[in-house]
């Protein structure tokens, strides 16, 4: 587990000058998702390690880093899909795609100096050596678990993946619930863990789970693909009801072609959030079909642990108004 980790935040450190370089896009994505594969890994051995002050300390540094790198991130994706938009459009429309993406590209200023400020030489420096030790003295092995009978990290992996893979199960219903964004967001990122877990531990377990990370990778896709897009429609639909309350106050160009952008936006959102819903539907109803988790178990060696009921909480029954 300790390899594991200081590996994992050596990968996360190595993005650093990439992440404040002129073009630094990539080096920003690719810091970001090391920060992530940290993050999950961390939550994966939490429940074999020394928990205290200095490990909780550590995952809020890592949060604040992510934070960071993510409000980066969020211009990025944004800038470049209303560049690659505004050549598909005419008239105000277009106009006000790159009024919408100076917007961007000024917000992106300012998280960039957010994070510049988070990957400072020495503050960084300082921050990988805090996290470096509490992630040493959380793996530390106390003297009473050290001999024989004590688990492989083999072991530690299908317990881990069986974990994640029936948290990812309970949130399989959420597939068939389109309109609640929020629902399927979480079972997106309760898919990215799945994820995670089966290429780390594969190094025990074989190809097979490769082959099922990359599966398991489609839906995380799909599904993100469809939050990018739920994000989208929010805020096009927002500025356009706010926008619609206040006709007739400003006829200003800019505010016209602002609005012809939002809609395109809308427009564009609406339907392409339908294909990325019905590929994740496809995907998740395949793996019904073909019994994901039976492949799963054999990867692993041996049967998951029959899947948690969980009872429903009753209400009290409310009083009647005329009681």
């Amino acid at each position: 587990m300790r390899l594991v980790l200081l590996t994992r935040l050596g990968e996360v450190c190595r993005y650093r000058e990439a992440a404040l370089g002129r073009r630094g896009e990539d080096g920003v994505h690719d810091m970001r998702v090391a920060s992530r594969r940290l993050r999950s890994v961390l939550r994966d051995f939490r429940p074999h390690v020394r928990g205290g002050k200095r490990l909780e300390a550590a995952r809020a540094e890592l949060k604040r880093l992510g934070d960071a790198l993510g409000a980066v991130r969020d211009e990025d994706v944004a800038i470049r899909a209303l560049e690659k938009l505004k050549g598909e459009a005419e008239g105000e429309a277009a106009a006000g795609l790159e009024l919408l993406a100076d917007e961007r590209r000024a917000r992106r200023e300012g998280a960039l100096e957010g994070l510049a400020a988070v990957l400072d030489e020495g503050a960084f420096d300082a921050a990988r050596l805090r996290l470096a030790s509490a992630l040493e003295k959380a793996t530390a092995p106390r003297k009473s678990e050290v001999g024989e009978g004590e688990p492989c990290f083999g072991d530690l992996g299908r317990s881990v993946i069986a974990r994640l893979w029936e948290e990812l199960c309970e949130r399989g219903p959420h597939i068939f619930r389109p309109l609640k964004p929020k629902r399927l967001h979480k079972l997106r990122i309760a898919a990215k863990r799945l994820r995670y877990a089966l290429e780390l531990f594969a190094a025990c377990s074989g190809e097979g789970l490769k082959k099922l990370a990359r599966e398991v990778a489609g839906l995380q896709k799909a599904l993100g693909n469809l939050h990018d897009c739920d994000e989208w429609i929010k805020e096009c639909s927002q500025f356009l009801s706010e926008s619609a309350a206040r006709v007739g106050v400003s006829d200003e160009a800019s505010a016209r072609e602002r609005r012809e952008a939002a809609l395109l936006l809308l427009k564009h959102f609406l339907v392409k959030r339908d294909k990325h819903y019905v590929k994740a539907l496809t995907i998740w109803r395949g793996w019904e079909q073909d019994d994901f988790r039976e492949r799963l178990a054999e990867c692993l060696g041996g049967p998951l642990p029959p899947r948690r009921t969980t009872k429903k909480r009753t209400r009290p029954a409310r009083e009647s108004a005329t009681a």
